[in-house]
């Protein structure tokens, strides 16, 4: 058995989450996608402004060019699954009444764990 040697990890980017919370928090695509834009930001986002930008990604498309369906997609499964998800394992604050996400001081570390993952994992490949 070959032993893994641990990626060294500045305290600035510790994550005050178990590992068993960390992995759920970046387990999709969307959940990282929330943490990362969650990160950039200095402010609260809505869960609309989330939903559109990822949508922007998922699709490889500007925002303008999202069509409202595509939109309502992304936004419902935020909704109905990955805001409380992140919420309940302290990966950002989520507002049901208000629709209002916020960071928390597990935002960063999570951000700096989904780059570092991105950094030394093969791209995903494309069927195109």
């Amino acid at each position: 058995m070959t032993a893994i040697i641990p990626t060294p990890w500045s305290s600035d980017n510790s994550v005050p989450l178990d590992v068993e919370q960390a992995i759920k928090a970046i387990q999709t695509s969307r959940r990282r996608h929330v943490i990362a834009i969650m990160d950039d930001v200095e402010s609260p986002h809505s869960a609309s402004d989330l939903a559109e930008a990822i949508a922007a990604i998922e699709l490889d498309k500007d925002i303008p060019e999202l069509d409202s369906q595509e939109r309502k997609t992304i936004y419902i499964s935020l909704i109905q699954r990955h805001l409380d998800t992140l919420d309940e394992l302290g990966a950002i604050v989520y507002d049901e009444r208000s629709k209002e996400v916020y960071a928390t001081e597990a935002t960063s570390g999570l951000a700096a764990l989904v780059r570092h993952l991105e950094s030394v994992c093969e791209p995903e490949v494309s069927d195109e």
